[in-house]
């Protein structure tokens, strides 16, 4: 599979998603300092976030990987609100293989309103229509908001990984979801 580049904007039903810049940091660090002790429970970059400095040495990080194909991070926000609602992020991105990862937080006054589902459709969309066939979602196993995310977004389950991940309190496991692109690869026969 050829390289590409997702659009640095993707609008949706009640939502755009831009590309992280500058721009968005300010936004960014007062959605973090809202919902730190919410997003410190299973994000391990929380605690290393102190200033908006720390932000925008992120954003820096975040704009190398989008120009070398390792990452893309968008930031989210309300439509035609205009609110500053969260981030989500293609990680793990393997055009050999066709397969994505998608990692995502929201500020906490926000959730449990659909915005993170709405945008794990849209960049699911863009990914799938330029030839991703497999997407995946990780996530702590308490982290349910997140896993509820992807159920809702027609994920399934596919796997625990016991003491996967080190994040504050010790070892925890780690759930794996998994969705599938509907477009057939040119050359290429599912397996049953």
């Amino acid at each position: 599979m050829e390289k590409f580049k997702l659009s640095e904007s993707i609008l949706a039903d009640h939502l755009i998603l831009l590309k992280r810049s500058h721009e968005h940091d300010e936004e960014m660090w007062r959605a973090i300092e809202e919902s730190r002790a919410f997003i410190r429970e299973y994000l391990f970059w929380v605690d290393g976030t102190q200033s908006l400095s720390d932000v925008e040495k992120a954003t820096d990080m975040f704009f190398k990987a989008w120009d070398e194909d390792g990452e893309w991070c968008y930031s989210l926000y309300s439509v035609p609100e205009n609110d500053f609602l969260g981030c989500i992020g293609v990680h793990n991105i393997s055009f050999l293989n066709r397969s994505a990862e998608l990692g995502y937080w929201l500020r906490l006054s926000e959730t449990g309103k659909g915005y993170m589902t709405e945008a794990v459709k849209a960049v699911e969309a863009e990914l799938f229509a330029a030839g991703i066939h497999r997407v995946v979602i990780c996530c702590d196993v308490n982290n349910y908001n997140s896993a509820n995310v992807a159920l809702r977004a027609g994920y399934e389950l596919e796997s625990i990984q016991k003491e996967a991940v080190y994040h504050y309190t010790g070892l925890h496991d780690h759930a794996t979801y998994v969705k599938f692109s509907p477009y057939p690869i040119r050359g290429f026969e599912r397996k049953a």
